[in-house]
């Protein structure tokens, strides 16, 4: 099959489609990453008592942690990520390379975030001994996760142009 005329084939993406896809893909990285957290934060025996408890706690921690979690995906990966991803170039190609390229920026760029976020109120309260280096693996898990969430969204794209009759 050959490109389209217009130049937005799978190796070609529009800064806009990539920040659009950027939204999505933050959308659902949150959603999904406030479910885990809530969920796994209920480590309790499963009686009757705890399940009922269980599920108040989940009703009432839910909002605020897919606040927190919107606040987290979001901005950056609506605003940074695309246009670094067209820059660097990661966002062209398809397969394994560009998920490789993409997860790689999106680690690195979490990662740079949570540093900040360590670099601003650290010397007014800083935080538990080892705190941080565990909170660096987990942004870049999170960077990870997006950049994953990113690639599926972009190949499937990719699938349904190249399945359009041109």
């Amino acid at each position: 099959m050959t490109a389209p005329a217009n130049g937005s084939g799978p190796s070609n993406h529009p800064l806009l489609r990539l920040m659009l896809m950027g939204l999505l893909s933050g959308i659902i990285s949150a959603f999904i990453a406030a479910f885990a957290l809530v969920i796994l934060a209920e480590h309790g025996t499963f009686t009757k008592a705890s399940t009922e408890a269980a599920i108040k706690n989940f009703g009432d921690d839910m909002p605020t942690t897919l606040l927190a979690a919107f606040i987290w995906f979001l901005p950056v990966g609506i605003f940074v990520f695309p246009p670094a991803a067209k820059f660097l170039g990661a966002a062209s190609g398809a397969g394994t390379l560009r998920l490789l390229k993409l997860v790689a920026l999106a680690a690195g760029l979490w990662c740079l975030l949570a540093e900040v976020i360590y670099l601003v109120p650290l010397p007014l309260a800083p935080g538990p001994p080892g705190a941080q280096s565990a909170d660096m693996s987990r942004a870049a898990l999170s960077g990870v996760f997006f950049a994953v969430v990113y690639d599926l969204l972009l190949r499937r794209r990719d699938y349904l142009l190249d399945r359009k009759p041109r």
